[in-house]
C-alpha cells in the first residue's frame, strides 16, 4: 500500500473514533442520572439557608409548671450560653423564654412546650396562628391518674412528647445512672448495659454502711402524705405491717417528721435498714424523686410501681416488692436481708461504680429541634389520650 494511502486510512480511523467518543460525550450529558444530579444542585443553590444548621432555634414554656414560671430553670429567658454552661448542653444554639411577647410573633418559636398535667382550657387559649413547621411539646412528669383535664380534645395536636416514659421523643427522669468510670449515662434506657454484680463477699464493703451497720435497729421508713392512691400502695405497707416494724411518717401515718428537716433524711442512714418506695400509680416507667433520694443515702429501697426496674437501676441494688407473690414472702426476705451483714451490704456494691446525675431535657429539645430534617419533617400524635392512658394498670403481681 502506497504511503497516503495509509495516511487517509489512519485519518478515516481516528474520525470513526472521535465521532463516537463526540456521541458518547452527549448521551452522558444527557443522562437522567447526570440530569437528577442537576436538579438537586440547582434546589440546594437556591434553597440552601445560610448556616441553617447553627442557626438559633427557640422555645417557648406556654404554662408554668405546678406554679413555676420557671420551670426550676435559673432564669425567665436563657439563651446560648445558658444552654451551654448553666444548662451544660452539647448542643446549645436554642433560646427559651416564659414570656410569650419574647419573639415579635408567637408563630416565630420552633417549639412551644404546654405542661399537660395542669387543668387549663388549652383548646380555649392556644396560638391563633400556628406556623406548619412549628413543633408543640406535650410535657408531663405525673402519671395519667394525675392528669387533671381530658385529652381527648387534643388529638392531632402535639408533635413530641416529653416524659418519663422511656418511649417518649424525650425521656424526662428524675434522674439518671452514670457510669464513673466511663462518664456515660447508663440508665434509663430500654437496655442498660449493667456491670456484673460480683459474688457475695467479693463486692467490697462500703465502710460508711459497715459503720452504721451496729446502729440500723429499725426495720423500715416510709415518708408519705397521699394517702389513698390507684397503686394501692397504703394497703401494702398496712399489710406489711402485720409482719414487720414499718414506721410511716406524714399525714398518712402516726409519726412525723418536718420536710425540710435534715434530721429525717439522716436517721434514714442511721437507724433504718429499708425504705419504701412505693408509687402512687402502677404505670409504666413511672419512677420518682423519691426512690432516687433514698438510692443517695445509705439504706436499701423497697420499690413497688409499674416499672421495670432493670431498666432504671443496677442489679441488686433495691429489692421489688412485685416479685414475691405475697407480702409475707417480702416480709421473710427482707428479715434475711436485715440479719446477714454480708447480704446487706451487697446490696451496696453498684457505688463504686455508678452515681446519680442531673440532666436537663430542654438540652434533648434542644438538639431535636437541630436534627437534619426537622424543619421540613412534621408528626402527630393522632390520639395522645390512648397513648398516655393505655400505660396503667390496677393490679400488682403481689397479693396482700
Amino acid at each position: 500500500m502506497r504511503p497516503h494511502s495509509r495516511w487517509n486510512l489512519a485519518l478515516l480511523v481516528l474520525g470513526f473514533i472521535l465521532f463516537g467518543l463526540l456521541i458518547a460525550v452527549y448521551k452522558i450529558s444527557t443522562s437522567p442520572l447526570l440530569n437528577q444530579y442537576g436538579i438537586l444542585r440547582d434546589y440546594l443553590d437556591t434553597n440552601r439557608a445560610p448556616n441553617e444548621a447553627a442557626a438559633t432555634r427557640s422555645i417557648l414554656l406556654w404554662s408554668d409548671f405546678f406554679g413555676d414560671a420557671r420551670w426550676s430553670l435559673p432564669a425567665d429567658t436563657l439563651g446560648p450560653d445558658d444552654f451551654r454552661h448553666e444548662l451544660g448542653c452539647e448542643v446549645y444554639q436554642c433560646e427559651l423564654s416564659n414570656r410569650h411577647d419574647y419573639l415579635p410573633t408567637l408563630a416565630e418559636y420552633d417549639a412551644i412546650v404546654y405542661h399537660v398535667a395542669q387543668p387549663f382550657p388549652l383548646l380555649q387559649s392556644l396560638p391563633t396562628q400556628r406556623h406548619p413547621h412549628q413543633t408543640y411539646v406535650f410535657a408531663l412528669m405525673e402519671p395519667p391518674g394525675e392528669t387533671k383535664h381530658r385529652l381527648s380534645d387534643e388529638h392531632n395536636f402535639y408533635n413530641l412528647t416529653m416524659s418519663y416514659r422511656l418511649d417518649s421523643d424525650i425521656v424526662w427522669p428524675y434522674a439518671y445512672m452514670m457510669d464513673v468510670e466511663t462518664g456515660a449515662r447508663v440508665a434509663p434506657t430500654l437496655q442498660p448495659h449493667w456491670r456484673q454484680v460480683p459474688a457475695l463477699g467479693s463486692h467490697g464493703n462500703d465502710s460508711e454502711v459497715l459503720e452504721l451497720w451496729p446502729q440500723k435497729l429499725k426495720m423500715a421508713a416510709w415518708f408519705v402524705s397521699h394517702c389513698e392512691t390507684l397503686s394501692k400502695r397504703e394497703e401494702l405497707a398496712a399489710a406489711l405491717q402485720q409482719h414487720i416494724d414499718v414506721d410511716i411518717y406524714g399525714k398518712c401515718g402516726t409519726l412525723s417528721c418536718a420536710r425540710g428537716d435534715p434530721h429525717c433524711e439522716e436517721m434514714l442512714d442511721t437507724d433504718y435498714m429499708f425504705y419504701l418506695a412505693f408509687e402512687n400509680s402502677l404505670c409504666v416507667d413511672y419512677v420518682t424523686e423519691k426512690l432516687y433520694s433514698a438510692m443517695q443515702r445509705r439504706i436499701v429501697p423497697v420499690v413497688f410501681g409499674g416499672a421495670n426496674y432493670t431498666r432504671f437501676l443496677p442489679p441488686h441494688s433495691y429489692i421489688d416488692a412485685n416479685r414475691f407473690e405475697s407480702v409475707e414472702q417480702l416480709a421473710s426476705h427482707l428479715r434475711y436481708v436485715a440479719n446477714d451483714v454480708n447480704e446487706y451490704m451487697s446490696y451496696f456494691w453498684w457505688r463504686q461504680h455508678y452515681q446519680l446525675v442531673q440532666h436537663s431535657p430542654f438540652c434533648d429539645l434542644c438538639a431535636q429541634l437541630h436534627r437534619p430534617g426537622a424543619q421540613h419533617r412534621t408528626q402527630f400524635y393522632g390520639d395522645i389520650e390512648a397513648w398516655w392512658f393505655n400505660s396503667c394498670r390496677f393490679q400488682s403481681h403481689i397479693r396482700f
